[in-house]
């Protein structure tokens, strides 16, 4: 279907990135760039409704259901933290198409377990640590793999981990979210 180009050459491709910079990462890696890529308003305007057509194409295939998570989840991560460099939720929402929004739903849907849990078992951490890393590759790692909650405190992969190894429910995989 798509020719030559995998999955991950054509997402990073659609948000402007040289494949050739990219070959040597992990599928989930390239789709954290894409989506850090996607995300930040500096970037010409027709960026992220691209990646967000690419992604719906490439989440009609289950062997792409982890690639098309992951940037999602990213994308969600950087919106959550309301910084002016990166588009709201709205403006991401607005440009995915009907499979990538029930990927958006059901990853929106477990980081809120995740945060309810955290918060019964006491947690909950401030953002401010995140938010305030001066370090561009520092910054990266923890803006892509934390999400600020409303009232300033967030939550991480490690906070995801501990809510998963308790019982808690994953996000849904392909077959139970967008087959048919």
């Amino acid at each position: 279907m798509w020719g030559r180009r995998t999955a991950p050459q054509r997402l990073a491709e659609s948000a402007g990135l040289t494949w050739k910079h990219l070959d040597d990462q992990s599928e989930l890696n390239v789709a954290k760039v894409t989506a850090c890529v996607a995300a930040d308003r500096t970037t010409p305007d027709d960026v992220l409704p691209m990646v967000a057509r690419v992604a719906e194409k490439l989440a009609a295939e289950e062997a792409n259901h982890e690639l098309v998570v992951t940037l999602v989840e990213v994308l969600q991560h950087l919106a959550s933290h309301g910084l002016e460099q990166f588009h709201t939720t709205e403006e991401i929402r607005v440009v995915l198409g009907p499979r990538c929004l029930l990927v958006w739903e059901a990853v929106e849907k477990f980081w809120a377990a995740v945060a309810e849990w955290s918060l019964e078992n006491g947690e909950l951490r401030s953002n401010e640590d995140v938010l305030s890393v001066e370090n561009a590759q520092l910054r990266a790692i923890l803006w892509t793999s934390n999400r600020s909650l409303g009232d300033g405190t967030r939550v991480g992969t490690s906070d995801a981990l501990r809510y998963e190894k308790a019982g808690g429910v994953p996000i849904p995989g392909y077959r139970e979210l967008i087959a048919p």
